[in-house]
């Protein structure tokens, strides 16, 4: 079956909501209520910085009316990506969208692929409101029209990443932008009108609302530069948190180098003034969030006024997560350090311990599943999801479906770290790694396999901030297990996601962790199995670049360059990337942009102009008639069949 990014949105989850309860309520002879959904994501937004701290209704309505589950992770660290994998419930290798722009990701990549056709079935009332993909423009907001909702209102390109020039498409309309309002402002008031739509009506709804806050702010510059700036706060939260600072842990700015890795090597010692430069940047992240923070309390008012909040799963949540001066590292995200793949991860709503902080492992995969087993639907997940079922509550506990015991992986395939604010900033070696995460309460390894042939091991129980690599010391024993494992999760499906060691001991059902599988009784079994490695440094996932593979594993296997062990995986391979190649555009470093171009996109995009006064953007929360100031999009840049991409939007920092 095809799926949008908004069949993925609403996953099969959505998509199998209408037929779960048709099913259950052929069983019981009668209606069974079920529960509404408030799903509310963040961009870029950290779980290691303290950011929710900042977050007054987030902390009274989520933190102490639910529970945060502080071992969740985003197992790929970049927005595009990591929004499918969540939605779709899988890893990015088995999506295959591992990009922030073509010709790996974005929106003109789903509809090249076919997977723009469906859409969903009757059961819940859907809504998605905010930032959607990155290439859904002022150009294509129509072509295709997005499928997957019954009510969307999103954000456009070249302006969704622009605080001060909210520009929207609803239900696949031509665009309108609100001159002189704060965009998060506006996602708020769109947000609260989709909920109160509610207010007579008991058919259940699923509203996801997808504020780009508090990403970093794009900006063109009069020669047609691209560059990025510090999000910019509505003008009543700019004076907040004057003396707010980054926390000054072990990894920030350390004197000698904690990362060593790749590019990672490469970054100095930061001076005062950057340190300076960082904490200001930090604090508009802060500042940005308010906004944000505003409307939790606006919609939890608004589903208390309905008499819906104690039958409302209620989740809060971000694509990624965000590193500023850890390991000397400029802003940005796109690394497999804790700051960038520890992402908020906190719900509320029927049977959710209240005030409470869980140390179950789950990922972004997980969420979908863990979803529909909520909302009664739990035989219907699919066989092929990569995720499994959070036990969030004590009726999920006894899921046949659970989330992984204690592993996942983390992978990336980009040529740069995409550092963001800091243009002047250079940095060679490529960012293409796999990473496992292996987190029980007797220990918590991070272990890495990066394209250049380094390696890095962290015992975070011991080592909390990774400051230390210690993979030349550790024990071969371990160390074997970890690469094995490895081995299945760098391109596992389904099941071998949630249970890789059914793989490697399909015998032997006794073993179920790493502990498990670290008695000696094993050792022998573990030296059948060859290292992780890659065979190149490839900017996209390549199944053939990216070995052993799970069956190949073995001893007497060919060595790993030998082009005869995988021919056909190549032969398949190379038309793949063919076809990609020739019908999806490339990135704008493939080819040269000539000025008469750069002016007139320059000109095209400032038709939708600016606030009459930026220091004044937000200096008051929009009133119930915001939907007056709405203006049309001039045709002329409707029209222009621009093509953003080109221009360095999203290629250079990482969205």
């Amino acid at each position: 079956m095809k799926l949008t990014l908004l069949g993925s949105a609403a996953l099969f989850l959505l998509q199998t909501l209408s037929t779960a309860q048709a099913a259950t309520n052929d069983h019981h002879h009668g209606p069974t209520e079920k529960p509404n959904i408030l799903f509310i994501f963040t961009d870029d937004q950290d779980a290691r910085l303290n950011s929710i701290d900042y977050m007054p209704n987030l902390q009274k309505h989520l933190v102490k009316q639910g529970t945060i589950h502080r071992n969740h992770y985003a197992t790929i660290a970049v927005c595009c990506p990591s929004r499918v994998s969540l939605l779709r419930g899988q890893y990015a290798h088995n999506t295959n969208i591992t990009d922030v722009s073509p010709p790996y990701g974005g929106y003109t990549r789903f509809n090249k692929l076919g997977l723009g056709e469906s859409t969903l079935p009757a059961g819940y009332h859907t809504s998605y409101i905010g930032k959607l993909m990155n290439e859904y423009s002022v150009n294509n907001y129509n072509n295709p029209k997005p499928k997957g909702f019954d009510y969307q209102d999103q954000l456009v390109d070249p302006y969704t990443y622009v605080y001060n020039k909210p520009v929207f498409s609803k239900d696949g309309e031509a665009p309108v932008y609100y001159k002189n309002a704060y965009q998060t402002d506006v996602v708020h008031a769109k947000g609260l009108e989709a909920l109160k739509k509610h207010r007579h009506s008991d058919k259940p709804f699923f509203l996801w609302i997808a504020p780009m806050a508090p990403h970093g702010q794009f900006k063109m510059g009069d020669n047609g530069s691209m560059t990025t700036e510090p999000p910019v706060p509505a003008a009543r939260h700019a004076h907040l948190f004057k003396d707010v600072k980054i926390a000054r842990t072990p990894n920030f700015n350390p004197k000698q180098q904690t990362k060593t890795a790749s590019f990672w090597k490469e970054l100095s010692h930061l001076n005062t003034t950057i340190v300076e430069q960082f904490d200001e940047i930090h604090r508009n992240r802060l500042r940005a969030l308010q906004s944000v923070d505003e409307m939790i309390g606006s919609l939890f008012t608004e589903l208390e006024h309905q008499g819906k909040l104690d039958n409302t799963y209620v989740v809060y949540s971000a694509d990624n997560g965000y590193h500023i001066g850890q390991h000397r590292a400029y802003p940005g995200k796109c690394g497999n350090i804790e700051e960038d793949i520890n992402v908020p991860f906190i719900i509320r709503g029927p049977g959710i311990p209240k005030g409470k902080i869980s140390d179950v492992v789950s990922a972004h995969h997980d969420i979908a599943p863990t979803l529909l087993a909520l909302a009664k639907g739990s035989q219907f997940v699919p066989e092929w999801v990569d995720g499994g079922v959070i036990p969030l509550t004590k009726q999920l506990q006894k899921h046949p479906k659970p989330v992984a015991k204690e592993s996942f992986a983390v992978e990336f395939w980009m040529d740069s770290s995409m550092p963001e604010f800091y243009p002047e900033l250079k940095l060679s070696g490529s960012n293409v790694y796999k990473t496992l995460r292996v987190i029980s309460k007797d220990y918590n390894y991070m272990y890495s396999v990066w394209c250049t042939g380094e390696h890095e091991f962290y015992n975070l129980k011991k080592d909390p901030y990774e400051t230390t690599n210690v993979y030349d010391h550790i024990d071969p024993q371990l160390v074997n297990r970890l690469d094995a494992l490895l081995l299945v999760l760098k391109t596992c499906r389904a099941e071998a996601c949630r249970d890789p060691w059914r793989i490697l001991h399909p015998d032997d059902r006794s073993v179920k962790t790493l502990a498990d599988a670290l008695h000696h009784k094993f050792d022998k079994h573990y030296t059948q199995f060859k290292k992780v490695a890659f065979a190149e440094c490839s900017p996209f996932f390549s199944l053939p670049n990216e070995q052993p593979v799970v069956g190949q594993h073995f001893l007497a296997n060919r060595t790993l360059n030998d082009d005869q062990q995988f021919p056909k995986a190549k032969k398949v391979e190379k038309t793949i990337q063919k076809i990609l190649r020739s019908s999806i555009t490339q990135h704008p470093t493939d080819g040269i942009v000539d000025k008469d171009d750069i002016d007139e996109v320059i000109r095209l995009q400032k038709l939708v102009p600016g606030p009459d006064n930026q220091g004044l953007v937000g200096a008051t929360p929009l009133s119930d008639d915001f939907e007056t100031l709405a203006t049309p999009v001039p045709e002329e840049l409707v029209n222009s069949n621009i093509n953003w991409v080109k221009h360095g939007y999203y290629t250079s920092f990482g969205n």
